[in-house]
């Protein structure tokens, strides 16, 4: 019994640490158990609230599809904890079902679009309210996800502006809940806003609450919707058509955003895809006014994004237009997102073809060229590439290249995408044995050679990228020193490894190259080749590589699934 009681033997700091985390109702009966725990709980200073915990099952017997739940025990509870706090409380955690902030059985059956929507009992307010919270530093709440027939959103809507607490709060988050704009907020010492899956039910709600908060720093919103403006167009017919489950409902949009925020340092914006906002005719750029920004993260369809104030400070840039196959109206080319970003000094970039970040549509309409990124020291990219479309993915390496002239470390994922033409082609030349055979046929056709014309054949069998890749490419000749290449091989000459061929040969200061090919027969010849390409590169040009490269196998990644 003693060996089991593990916990008991942790020092008081960490067990008032993990007890701050634990659910009120475990928490208590957890204190129970041993005597000491009993002062920690109640020393401190964060409480989680879970509405889930005290709400009855359809199992239960004494449960009737009529009734009603009732949550007057989890209120009594959650008082009598704050009653029981021997610390100020500055972290409060609420999870709601519908039921403890609407009255009547209304909310209980699924509500059709004629209905009027429940009213609020005011009992959460009232929680809220409690002396015992007046000086809450973190506040998070979180809400069922109920949708009735006909897409009406039955969310909580916090009264924020006559939250005791609005004085002191620093961090506030809210998922799943109905916002209106305040007509008198003001969140002094506030500095982090994070919404999750929460309604706007004003276009202007956002800026309200982001000016009520001079001393912002961080702002996270992941699929936050608003009210569309009064003159645009609304479908009402389509949301019909719909699931009662989908809450994006006719009447609600997640773009345009604009947005205005001096002291805002670090912005998350999470997008869910939508087609709707990618319609030939629809409004779904997005403006930034943040001239302190240092950290910006980005994942949605690609849209029109653009910084009015310069940010001098911007550390990082983290952008995801991956749209998977997608299909959508209107895409804003890479290299037009990216225009705003000039002053970045990492960027990490994850999107469906490295061609998007030069060509936007047909090669005959004229492409968007990259601009230069002057302070840019580490480039992380995560794309596919066109098997039949060589010469622009070359193109698209090569505008990558001179847009960093002081890239210092290229981080490449890349892969081949799905060819059927070349698929056809792989399986019809494929030897007996698959790549075991493969590989042991060609070991035993060097194996005949002399070493001199096996070493010939070995470094001659991948070709060469286009000169015109080297012209301007400021960072191959004074900064990049590090790369590292992660790829799918399909066969030994693909771009990929003309690629490293390629950066091997022309960057002059490189010292490090980590490579991961994918492939359980040939990696290591390929360590092998880069390190010889750049000596017989260096040897035939008469110069001495100063940067002591070395190369590096990468261990293989495990498959998913």
């Amino acid at each position: 019994m003693a060996a089991a009681d593990r916990l008991s033997v942790l020092p008081d700091g960490m067990l008032h640490r993990i007890l701050s985390f634990t659910p009120s109702k475990e928490a208590a009966a957890s204190s129970a158990l041993s005597r000491g725990w009993r002062p920690l709980w109640r020393q401190t200073t964060g409480i989680n609230l879970d509405s889930r915990r005290y709400s009855p099952q359809p199992t239960d017997r004494r449960f009737s599809s009529n009734d009603v739940p009732k949550y007057d025990a989890f209120f009594s509870d959650a008082h009598a904890a704050f009653r029981t706090r021997r610390r100020q409380i500055q972290r409060l955690t609420l999870f709601l079902e519908i039921g403890t902030y609407r009255l009547g059985k209304a909310w209980w059956h699924c509500r059709r679009r004629d209905e009027p929507e429940p009213e609020d009992d005011g009992t959460v307010a009232g929680l809220l309210s409690d002396p015992a919270v007046a000086g809450l530093e973190e506040l998070r709440i979180g809400c069922q996800q109920a949708v009735g027939i006909g897409n009406q959103v039955d969310y909580y809507s916090p009264q924020l502006a006559s939250l005791p607490c609005a004085a002191t709060l620093r961090v506030l988050e809210l998922r799943r809940c109905k916002l209106e704009s305040p007509l008198a907020l003001h969140l002094p010492r506030l500095t982090g806003l994070h919404l999750h899956n929460c309604f706007l039910q004003e276009g202007g709600t956002l800026q309200v609450l982001v000016d009520a908060a001079p001393e912002l720093t961080s702002l996270s919103l992941v699929d936050v919707l608003h009210k569309a403006p009064a003159s645009a167009p609304v479908d009402v017919g389509s949301a019909e058509k719909r699931p009662y489950y989908d809450h994006d409902t006719a009447t609600y949009v997640r773009l345009p955003l604009r947005l205005r925020c001096p002291a805002l340092t670090a912005f998350l914006l999470l997008i869910n895809v939508n087609e709707k906002d990618s319609q030939p005719d629809a409004d779904s750029g997005i403006e930034l006014d943040m001239p302190s920004l240092r950290f910006f993260r980005y994942r949605g369809f690609p849209v029109k994004l653009s910084l009015t104030s310069s940010a001098p400070a911007l550390e990082l840039v983290d952008i995801d237009v991956s749209h998977q196959g997608s299909y959508f109206w209107k895409l804003e080319p890479t290299s037009g997102m990216l225009r705003s970003f000039s002053s970045m000094r990492t960027l990490k970039l994850r999107l469906d073809l490295i061609e998007d970040i030069v060509v936007a549509g047909d090669a005959e309409e004229g492409g968007v060229i990259l601009p230069t990124f002057p302070n840019l020291k580490l480039v992380e990219l995560d794309a596919e590439y066109q098997y039949i479309k060589s010469d622009a993915t070359a193109a698209a390496m090569a505008w990558l290249l001179r847009s960093c002239p002081a890239m210092a470390e290229l981080r490449l994922r890349l892969n081949m995408q799905w060819d059927y033409g070349y698929d056809q082609k792989a399986k019809a030349a494929r030897p007996v044995g698959g790549p075991l055979g493969k590989s042991m046929e060609r070991f035993q056709r060097l194996a005949s050679m002399s070493t001199t014309h096996r070493g010939v054949v070995e470094l001659g069998e991948v070709s060469e990228l286009p000169a015109a890749m080297t012209s301007n490419c400021t960072c191959l000749r004074t900064s990049l020193r590090k790369v590292t290449l992660q790829f799918k091989a399909k066969e030994v000459n693909c771009f990929q490894v003309q690629l490293a061929k390629f950066l091997a040969e022309n960057a002059m200061v490189l010292e490090e190259m980590h490579v991961e090919n994918g492939s359980w027969f040939w990696p290591d010849h390929l360590c092998h080749k880069v390190a010889r390409w750049r000596a017989e590169s260096f040897k035939r040009r008469n110069l001495t590589d100063t940067a002591g490269f070395r190369v590096y196998q990468l261990p293989a990644r495990k498959p998913s699934g």
